[in-house]
């Protein structure tokens, strides 16, 4: 009964968008829910799906829980089924140690903090289109710690990056091709500056994309910024749950996709970051 119970309430998740959800306490959804759970948040953080399951996979095997039922938690104090650290404040510990759904968004938040981070301060990879997967190298080095671990030319197949893309083949049928070492630095961490070319054979992701005359609604965020151009300046706010229609876009910028979007219910117009929406029924 409790597994069918937590079923009915992923159901009510993906199909009607809450944004919390009350999942048996201290029971691991089954594989196959805990995936399509991770798929939703990544739809709606434009993060291509297979690169976050990868990371839950590595990071926990998908499980939020341990056996006997206590949130898994390693000894460095990073929690849950994305292992997101318990020691960085903008995250509800509670939250983050029982609540799978809250867990999953704040890892994506995480990584989407790191795909920033390496487009500001690690080698360019093509144009940082964040639908091709193989942009995302540096983002998941930046993930598991910016550590010379995962240096290629220090630790030959063995780093983090290497074991995401093995889950992502193995589990998932997804090739994703390496960065070719010659562009990495000997040791260290690579630092920013270098172009370092989309690899020949690349792959596309999932990324959710809208055009204009879609509904969406601030989703994740408490409010999202209004910019008078991609990846400009701050001309408004507006809070989450607030519904808007999209005017223009995607336009990639920074590694970003922005759309022109306008408040519904006033005339506030401008561009916004795409990762914390969610598609709305148009009627």
């Amino acid at each position: 009964m409790k597994k069918k119970s937590a079923s009915i309430l992923l159901f009510c998740v993906l199909v009607f968008g809450f944004t919390s959800v009350a999942i048996s306490a201290n029971e691991n959804l089954s594989r196959k829910e805990m995936e399509a759970l991770v798929e939703e948040i990544a739809t709606k953080r434009g993060i291509p799906s297979v690169i976050l399951k990868s990371i839950a996979s590595v990071e926990s095997s998908l499980a939020q829980f341990n056996s006997d039922g206590k949130p898994k938690v390693s000894r460095g104090g990073n929690i849950g089924i994305m292992q997101v650290s318990g020691r960085n404040k903008k995250y509800d510990l509670a939250k983050l140690k029982n609540d799978p759904l809250y867990n999953i968004e704040s890892g994506a938040d995480h990584l989407l903090e790191k795909w920033k981070w390496a487009n500001e301060k690690m080698p360019q990879i093509g144009n940082m289109d964040p639908n091709i997967l193989e942009h995302w190298y540096f983002a998941l080095w930046a993930y598991n710690g910016l550590l010379e671990r995962n240096n290629p030319n220090v630790n030959y197949n063995k780093t983090y990056q290497d074991k995401i893309y093995q889950v992502a083949l193995k589990e998932y049928g997804q090739k994703i091709t390496p960065i070719d070492r010659k562009y990495i630095s000997k040791k260290g961490v690579p630092k920013k500056g270098k172009k370092i070319p989309t690899p020949k054979v690349h792959h596309k992701g999932d990324i959710l994309t809208y055009s204009p005359g879609d509904k969406v609604v601030v989703d994740g965020n408490n409010l999202l910024l209004l910019l008078n151009k991609p990846a400009g300046k701050e001309i408004g706010r507006i809070k989450k749950g607030t519904s808007m229609t999209i005017l223009e876009g995607p336009v990639l910028n920074s590694g970003f996709y922005f759309y022109k979007v306008q408040v519904d219910g006033n005339k506030d117009t401008g561009w916004i970051y795409g990762n914390w929406l969610s598609k709305i029924d148009n009627t």
